[in-house]
């Protein structure tokens, strides 16, 4: 499918390429996010699991959350923490550093993260839907079939992470970057995005590319968006040759 002047009469087009052209201007200014407040001297947690904790000021290896109802963390480091398929009504993480999680299939609605970093972790299939992530750090994590509906997110890097089929649908980002990221087949139907950074990320078979509208992509990806674009758009493309 090429494209001439007259396919790009389309505001969801022109949408596109403006943002492509402020950001090489370097209009498009994305703040990045903030990094944890984590004192340097931590006490080692060793107290017994329950379903309600609320932990301030620790170090916590090698721990399983698995039966964990209600978790607060606030000003402290998790390292080889288990959560998988746990159901976690109320998970709350505040000042946190997060290493080597194994969260497979975790279920966490309308959860709060506030400066977190989270390096070398498992969520595939994790729900975070209604979650509210605001200066947070994502590198090497899992998150393919990950559930973000209606998820918050200001101010968040996602690099080197795995993010195929993820679902961002309805969900609300700004100043956001992704960066060496695996983002095949995710779904941004309905989401929102301003300042945010998707370029050199592959984004075929993505769906519901309308709502990357105020994303900023490059040339390339603009010819990976357009048969999507006029798919969702409802156009019919005929080959002229």
């Amino acid at each position: 499918m090429s494209l001439g002047r007259r396919d790009f009469r389309c505001p969801e087009f022109a949408k596109l390429i403006c943002n492509r052209k402020r950001y090489e201007m370097g209009l498009t200014m994305i703040t990045k996010p903030a990094v944890p407040q984590v004192p340097p001297q931590l006490d080692v947690w060793s107290e017994n699991t329950q379903a309600e904790l609320e932990l301030d000021r620790v170090l916590v290896r090698n721990v399983d959350f698995t039966a964990a109802a209600k978790l607060s963390v606030d000003s402290s480091r998790l390292e080889n923490v288990i959560t998988t398929a746990a159901v976690v009504e109320a998970l709350e993480l505040t000042d946190v550093e997060c290493v080597k999680l194994e969260g497979s299939a975790l279920r966490a609605y309308q959860a709060k993260f506030l400066r977190v970093t989270m390096n070398n972790c498992r969520l595939t299939g994790a729900e975070f839907a209604e979650g509210q992530f605001e200066d947070c750090s994502f590198k090497n994590i899992q998150f393919d079939e990950v559930g973000f509906r209606f998820a918050t997110f200001k101010r968040v890097r996602f690099e080197d992470c795995v993010l195929r089929h993820a679902d961002f649908s309805s969900a609300k980002l700004s100043h956001v970057t992704f960066t060496n990221c695996e983002v095949e087949g995710a779904n941004f139907d309905s989401a929102s995005c301003q300042n945010v950074d998707v370029t050199r990320q592959n984004l075929v078979g993505a769906k519901g590319v309308l709502g990357l509208k105020g994303a900023t992509i490059s040339l390339e990806q603009l010819g990976q968006l357009a048969p999507l674009l006029a798919s969702e758009l409802g156009f019919r493309v005929e080959d002229d040759s």
